[in-house]
């Protein structure tokens, strides 16, 4: 027995290569085989969007979660931002990056005072910490 469920897909206008970021400028809406691999695809925007190609991409291939990977968006070492969040409070102070930073993961950071604390990477130079 062969399934196939086709639906609305993001689709690759033309190769990409592993470790290139992958663009809104790079894919196009169309038709796609969902049940053609065991990765999901991924539908969001917001999910794929500045992340890396963990493969070499053909044109035409659904995106798909295996096909990517968070960007870099700071080496360790980098000064960052701090955004400290708690209840009812937000404290935004310099830091200095312990590990790299990836888009959306986990980051170590040094604040000025000496603390290492533990965030969400939200941009090329932001991490959020939630207390």
């Amino acid at each position: 027995v062969t399934v196939k469920a086709w639906g609305q897909a993001w689709l690759l206008k033309h190769p990409v290569s592993t470790g290139a970021t992958v663009t809104a400028a790079d894919v196009v809406r169309g038709e796609a085989d969902w049940a053609a691999l065991p990765s999901p695809v991924v539908l969001d925007l917001a999910q794929w969007v500045g992340q890396s190609a963990a493969m070499p991409l053909s044109a035409g291939q659904p995106l798909r979660q295996a096909m990517l990977r968070p960007s870099q968006m700071f080496p360790a070492g980098a000064q960052v931002r701090v955004v400290v969040e708690g209840s009812g409070f937000a404290v935004t102070t310099d830091g200095m990056a312990v590990s790299p930073g990836l888009m959306g993961q986990p980051a170590r950071v040094r604040t000025e005072n000496g603390r290492i604390l533990s965030g969400t990477v939200l941009d090329a130079r932001t991490v959020q910490v939630r207390l």
